[in-house]
């Protein structure tokens, strides 16, 4: 093997890549034959070319794409090489933030949905233990209770331009509820401008994030979205004569939802959760 004229099979096997992939690597300027005989169109590479090569494949693992790496490799510039490189390791930060965030919004996703299969569908009321929960809200001007199903649409949208205005992860949209403070509860009103999303942990979204308290809570599900203001009534008349008392806020969670293909109404499952104690 002659290490100063290598054949592209013999540069390739060398190197651990394809010979279509120099032959691209050429095409797009990124790494020229040392040496092509003009009479047999043969490419020969000198074995010092690996260096390049090796910079080439070092770049596209990470994630560069190949222009970029010719602008650098032509360049030649150790301090603009440096800088690009740092940029690059922010935007695989970015990168990988956005995907735990995805991530941990599919594996709520895939939670809440085990959850549906386990819990009654039949407005039973049940009590239940939760843990503490971290949510992000957004005070719409309308009060739930007084909106159909398209005024509720209306105040989604709210909450999902506030998010975007404030750049969270559109991954968090995927679990929402509305929340009645606990005053309104003990008067029986019916009052819910609060919508929210559930997010990872408190440090997510620094000072906005705001905690859900563990404790026993006194639930009921239900797929009827016309019917939560019954049913709020009759946990709250439950409460009363079971000789609990209300501790914290109302909270009506979208446990799931289901593809709407044919259905220009929202279908979701949703889980009524009032934290409760015995007097």
């Amino acid at each position: 093997m002659d290490i100063q004229k290598l054949t592209i099979g013999q540069m390739a096997e060398l190197n651990h890549v394809t010979c279509q992939t120099l032959r691209h690597y050429d095409k797009e300027g990124l790494l020229k034959p040392y040496f092509v005989d003009l009479q047999s169109g043969y490419r020969y590479y000198h074995i010092n070319q690996s260096a390049r090569l090796d910079m080439i494949q070092y770049l596209k693992a990470c994630g560069v794409p190949l222009a970029a790496i010719k602008r650098q490799l032509e360049a030649d510039n150790p301090k603009q090489f440096y800088d690009y490189l740092v940029k690059q390791l922010n935007a695989i930060e970015d990168t990988i933030s956005l995907l735990n965030s995805s991530k941990m919004s599919i594996l709520r996703t895939i939670s809440n949905y085990e959850k549906y299969e386990s819990l009654p569908k039949d407005a039973t009321i049940f009590f239940e233990y939760i843990p503490e929960r971290f949510i992000y809200k957004y005070t719409s001007p309308n009060n739930f209770f007084e909106q159909d199903d398209s005024g509720y649409e209306m105040m989604l949208r709210e909450l999902k331009k506030n998010l975007y205005d404030k750049n969270l992860p559109p991954s968090y949209f995927c679990n929402v509820g509305t929340i009645i403070k606990k005053a309104y509860l003990e008067k029986k009103t019916l009052f819910s401008n609060e919508v929210f999303v559930f997010v990872d942990k408190k440090s997510s979204i620094d000072y906005e994030t705001e905690v859900l308290s563990q404790g026993m809570y006194i639930c009921l599900c239900s797929d009827d979205f016309y019917r939560e203001a019954e049913f709020a009534l009759e946990l709250l008349n439950k409460i009363k004569n079971m000789n609990y008392v209300i501790v914290g806020d109302y909270i009506c969670e979208v446990i799931a939802e289901f593809p709407a293909m044919n259905h220009i109404s929202r279908k979701m499952f949703y889980k009524i959760q009032i934290p409760v104690k015995l007097k």
